[in-house]
């Protein structure tokens, strides 16, 4: 009988071992030292809009046309909207000369604006990210599809996959900041 108790005690416990949580962050690019800001353009990154489902602790995988699944143990280790603001403001200080970011706007500090639709790995394993960006001194916005195949299965490499990505959204908002269009 206690043969019996003890292997039933076992069983029970290794059913309630939990799985280890894996913590994500996109990686930090390097910052140089901007030249004198006298002679600079300010911007300021708005706080980036992320639609609901997204703004989760979860990484998001699209698992079929029509389903989505949030991952409970590969969280980001910090909010995504607060890590894509951080890495897009680091981004473009390096990919905008004459321009220097700021933390708080002016009156006459161009604004970026980013609203995020889409930042998961799609059924045919590449990373997705959609959306749109604006800037204060302009009507419309320009949306963006951004697609990055993973380099391999994982995590890791859909979290490196999409910070592919956002250096290419990088690119692209530089591109429109610099051209003045």
């Amino acid at each position: 009988m206690r043969l019996l108790t003890l292997a039933l005690l076992l069983s029970l416990s290794a059913c309630s071992t939990k799985q280890a949580i894996t913590y994500y962050q996109l990686p930090v690019p390097a910052v140089t030292a901007p030249p004198s800001a006298a002679s600079l353009k300010a911007f300021y990154i708005e706080p980036i809009q992320v639609a609901s489902y997204l703004n989760g602790r979860g990484l998001v995988l699209q698992v079929s046309d029509v389903e989505l699944v949030v991952a409970r143990q590969h969280i980001w280790a910090e909010a995504l909207d607060q890590q894509l603001q951080r890495q897009l403001r680091n981004r473009l200080q390096l990919l905008a000369p004459g321009y220097i970011a700021v933390f708080q706007p002016l009156p006459d500090t161009l604004r970026v604006s980013v609203q995020l639709e889409q930042f998961y790995s799609d059924v045919n394993g590449q990373a997705l990210i959609s959306g749109s960006f604006a800037f204060s001194n302009q009507l419309g916005t320009v949306p963006f599809v951004i697609r990055q195949p993973l380099a391999d299965d994982g995590y890791p490499a859909l979290v490196a996959a999409l910070a592919q990505g956002v250096q290419q959204l990088s690119q692209q908002i530089a591109q429109h900041l610099l051209s003045g269009s």
